[in-house]
């Protein structure tokens, strides 16, 4: 891929890098999808992480992943380790997950602590990130402990769920959403708990996954015999957002094999949130799925170039989970989610050997990849046009 040369690719793209992505630029009826080549780029992908991944708002959870202080959660974003916890006070924080003495990683994986410890040196960390203890430290000339606290990072919620921002100069997290507050609002996400998560890697680059979730194109072909049926293409009603867009179809379509619901829809809601469902999208990477008795989003990271993981997660009301047999209808809807991702993974892995092939050449766009237009060209915007 030859982008136009500029200084740390802080500027925009040079006019004959331009003209590669105007035919995806181009009104939907005119569009066309884009060159391989950015879905395979070692060179892109460092753009995409810089541009995307470290300046949008990115959700990393729920908050009922921290309930009790000491509740800690790492990922790694765009090459870079995180962690949030809840500390003694009730508070989140998020942090880089590197310690400040070699830069190994003080948490692994998810749990509870007192306290984080390197593993390295044993330099000790409180849940706010202040060093409390590092051994053989006294001789060091001017060493302050004060000095050399976890780095922090910028951490909000909403509605239950807890977004991060390595960009302190960012927007606030409610200018970053817009009206998504007002849209799924009345499904009061705030009242509800995570019932599932599970990870699935893919050997393909992110947005291939990112974009698959959009498209509602292969709900007929590619889901006929899941839960294709249950969403017909012609009952959509699509709003495209600056921060990303949702497709509105008339219909009672959870994530279950006859697709019949195993719950009571929300009790808050009403009108026409009982007779529609919602499959909406976030940007940069959150697939969110909005239905009468569950929400359901997940979140796509990259992991390089060409591979990638989706976090999926599952959502009830909190009345739910004190139902005898809870356990049971859960399982229906977390096995019929695994039925579902694994008919994409064949297909988006596939995608990911066709954009490496000499012969794929970007094919026009139909009318139900609104939705794919629209978020191919905020990525083309963030990535490629001029920083702001």
């Amino acid at each position: 891929m030859a982008l136009s040369s500029h200084e740390n690719g802080t500027q925009g793209v040079g006019s004959q890098f331009a003209s590669r992505i105007a035919p995806t630029q181009s009104p939907l009826h005119q569009a066309r999808h884009l060159p391989g080549d950015f879905y395979t780029s070692q060179e892109t992908y460092e753009l995409e992480k810089e541009r995307i991944f470290l300046r949008d708002w990115l959700c990393v959870g729920r908050v009922e992943e921290f309930e009790k202080p000491g509740d800690y959660l790492t990922l790694c974003i765009a090459d870079e380790p995180i962690m949030v916890v809840r500390d003694e006070d009730g508070q989140l924080n998020a942090f880089y997950n590197v310690c400040r003495h070699r830069g190994t990683e003080v948490a692994v994986g998810q749990g509870n602590t007192k306290r984080f410890q390197c593993p390295y040196h044993g330099w000790t960390y409180d849940l706010c990130g202040r060093l409390r203890a590092a051994a053989y430290t006294k001789e060091i000339e001017n060493f302050d402990m004060q000095q050399y606290s976890l780095v922090p990072l910028k951490l909000d919620t909403w509605g239950g769920f807890v977004f991060l921002n390595f960009n302190p100069d960012s927007q606030s997290l409610l200018e970053f959403l817009g009206d998504f507050p007002e849209v799924f609002g009345p499904y009061q996400p705030e009242d509800l708990r995570l019932a599932i998560k599970f990870a699935i890697e893919y050997d393909c680059n992110w947005k291939a996954t990112a974009e698959n979730l959009v498209d509602i194109y292969h709900l007929a072909t590619l889901h006929a015999s899941s839960f294709g049926p249950h969403q017909p293409l012609e009952s959509y009603e699509f709003q495209l957002k600056p921060w990303g867009y949702y497709g509105r179809f008339k219909g009672v379509s959870p994530m279950t094999h006859d697709g019949k619901p195993r719950f009571d829809f929300m009790p808050w809601l009403s009108g026409e949130h009982l007779e529609k469902g919602y499959s909406s999208h976030l940007q940069p990477n959150m697939g969110f799925y909005a239905r009468q008795d569950n929400i359901h989003y997940i979140t796509e990271w990259p992991i390089d170039a060409n591979r990638s993981m989706a976090l999926v997660h599952m959502l009830f009301p909190k009345q739910r989970f004190d139902l005898p047999d809870f356990k049971e209808r859960i399982k229906v809807y977390e096995d019929f989610l695994h039925v579902a991702l694994e008919e994409d993974m064949s297909m988006v892995q596939s995608l990911q050997r066709g954009f490496r092939s000499r012969a794929y050449q970007p094919g026009p766009m139909s009318k139900y990849e609104i939705a794919v237009h629209h978020v191919m060209n905020y990525y083309l915007d963030k990535v490629f046009g001029e920083q702001r």
